[in-house]
């Protein structure tokens, strides 16, 4: 992947996720899509989110697993 993860994206996606009454899916976050997903795997590391995650098969991963072609249910924990 060529985006950059930073922390101010990950707390941006938690963000509307926690901010939202109803589960989201990753294309209902605003912002770029690729560090959404990006950010949604992050926060699926640290256990801050539960939702339904579709592992992209076209891409082995990097260090912290695989990376994410699509996710949805998303809820904060």
């Amino acid at each position: 992947m060529a985006k950059q993860l930073t922390e101010e994206a990950v707390n941006d996606v938690l963000s509307q996720i926690r901010d939202s009454s109803t589960p989201l899916a990753a294309s209902a976050i605003a912002g770029d899509s690729e560090v959404v997903l990006l950010a949604i795997r992050e926060l699926r590391r640290r256990g801050l989110i539960t939702g339904k995650y579709l592992d992209d098969s076209t891409r082995p991963g990097d260090a912290y697993g695989r990376f994410l072609y699509d996710a949805a249910r998303l809820e904060a924990v």
